[in-house]
């Protein structure tokens, strides 16, 4: 995770639901399509405003969001151990 954590949104409406190309591949153990990379050249559309646009990033500032990265993480730890 990068710090501080950051979200990506959508530089016209500032909405944060947006959807990026991307490629992925074919999981067969599991049975289900895997992310592989993101496509630079590609384009990012906002589900928000309804329109393509060039998606950026930003550092989360609200303490709710920034929680629920917090309880995740810890989650996640505690699942290894």
């Amino acid at each position: 995770m990068s710090y501080p954590p950051e979200e990506f949104y959508c530089t016209t409406c500032g909405g944060t639901d947006i959807q990026a190309d991307a490629y992925c591949y074919w999981d067969v153990a599991a049975q289900t399509w895997a992310y592989y990379e993101v496509v630079d050249e590609g384009f990012d559309f906002c589900a928000d405003c309804e329109e393509q646009t060039a998606g950026s990033f930003r550092p989360i500032t609200d303490v709710k969001t920034l929680a629920q990265i917090a309880i995740k993480k810890e989650e996640a730890n505690e699942a290894r151990a």
